[in-house]
């Protein structure tokens, strides 16, 4: 007979039969895996199944994921059957590493996601909530210590978090938001992570914000020349959070290089570290773009 098993049912909620809430990382519980396999299935059925695409969008998808999930040489005119590609993503995502469960659903988040952009248009994201914010509910229901953040599936479990970095990720500043993106890169990267960098290309961003905002470079692009100018424009930051904001800056030298401050930014800093640095820096980095707008820094 088949089991009740629900994270946040009446049985766990009320610690009868409790189901761990430890936040899960380099493991995925059994129920987990269960939803994730049925996550991507609700969302194959959504964006192929209740629609009237027809059967090549769907021999596309499936070719798709055999090539960049599994790297698999496929035949052009082979017509591929749905039910042997969902079976192989079934074991994957039952039996495999959480490495590679989660490079599978990022495949397959940005592959349907860009389809139902093409489809859907306007709809896709208004009507609907995008793949990415769907995927991030699982995630969040699930007690996963990852969130999708733009199209890449990142190590950060705090909204709050994934809200600030998010929001960096769409500012229209090129430079600035070049240098998040590969932060969040050198962050996200599951078998080779490289915080240093991570932690470089944070710092630096701010950097390309104070250089774009005040239409300027080199030495007039300081943080106490951009806090002048916000001040010249009766802009007041409060005393404290203008310390904090030094404080931060003061990692930074120029774009090439940090101020280490023990080892943080160096080969031995951590996850911990360059998670902390980018969320600031991209904290930083809106606060900034808000301020300067209702000040007509920016144009």
């Amino acid at each position: 007979m088949l089991k009740v098993n629900r994270r946040n049912g009446f049985s766990d909620r009320n610690g009868i039969k409790p189901i761990s809430k430890t936040i899960q990382l380099i493991d995925f519980d059994e129920l987990t895996r269960s939803k994730l396999v049925n996550s991507i299935s609700l969302l194959y059925k959504f964006a192929y199944k209740d629609m009237t695409w027809d059967h090549l969008d769907r021999q596309n998808f499936i070719k798709y994921v055999l090539t960049e999930a599994y790297a698999q040489t496929i035949e052009i005119n082979y017509w591929y059957k749905e039910e042997n590609l969902f079976e192989t993503i079934r074991e994957t995502i039952t039996t495999d590493d959480y490495d590679s469960i989660l490079t599978l659903i990022e495949v397959i988040a940005q592959y349907i996601h860009e389809f139902l952009i093409n489809k859907m248009q306007h709809r896709y994201g208004h009507d609907f909530p995008t793949v990415y914010e769907y995927f991030n509910g699982v995630f969040k229901r699930e007690c996963m210590g990852y969130r999708f953040i733009s199209n890449i599936i990142v190590p950060i479990s705090d909204d709050i978090e994934v809200k600030a970095i998010g929001s960096a990720l769409n500012i229209p500043f090129a430079s600035a938001r070049e240098h998040i993106s590969k932060a969040n890169m050198f962050l996200s990267d599951r078998k080779k992570p490289d915080y240093e960098n991570s932690i470089k290309e944070s710092i630096s961003a701010i950097e390309a914000i104070c250089q774009e905002v005040l239409e300027t470079s080199g030495k007039e692009a300081t943080l106490g020349n951009m806090l002048k100018r916000l001040e010249d424009n009766d802009i007041k930051i409060h005393p404290a959070m203008e310390k904090a904001f030094k404080s931060l800056y003061g990692y930074t030298s120029d774009a090439n290089g940090i101020r280490h401050a023990g080892d943080i930014g160096g080969p031995s800093s951590t996850f911990e570290e360059a998670k902390f640095m980018l969320v600031s820096c991209c904290a930083f980095i809106n606060y900034l773009i808000c301020v300067s707008t209702k000040s007509k820094v920016v144009v």
